[in-house]
């Protein structure tokens, strides 16, 4: 903390100095299962979470839970698609940043 204090870092001295303020805070990992009981397990708990996330956010069979189409297909972007720039484009781009 001192040596922070004496190379003029002062965000890296208040770090130090609030974190001593503060103190030690032990972290609590606690979550509930289906049933509603507590569980305190990390691996469990870890477990049951990557299982929520499976459950929730990947889709079915590769298929939109809506409408049955396939959900690669079915990105949608405000944007127009734009088709990648080609070999001559490219070059036209570069002999146009050269002689700016």
């Amino acid at each position: 903390m001192e040596i922070a204090h004496n190379n003029n870092e002062a965000k890296k001295f208040y770090r130090e100095v609030n974190s001593i303020r503060k103190g030690f805070k032990p972290q609590t990992l606690m979550t509930r299962d289906k049933e509603g009981n507590t569980v305190r397990n990390k691996e469990k708990a870890l477990q049951m979470w990557f299982e929520y996330y499976e459950q929730h956010f990947e889709p079915q069979d590769g298929r939109d839970n809506d409408n049955g189409e396939d959900w690669t297909m079915c990105v949608q972007t405000a944007e127009p698609y734009v088709e990648p720039p080609n070999d001559v484009d490219i070059e036209m781009a570069i002999c146009n940043l050269k002689s700016g």
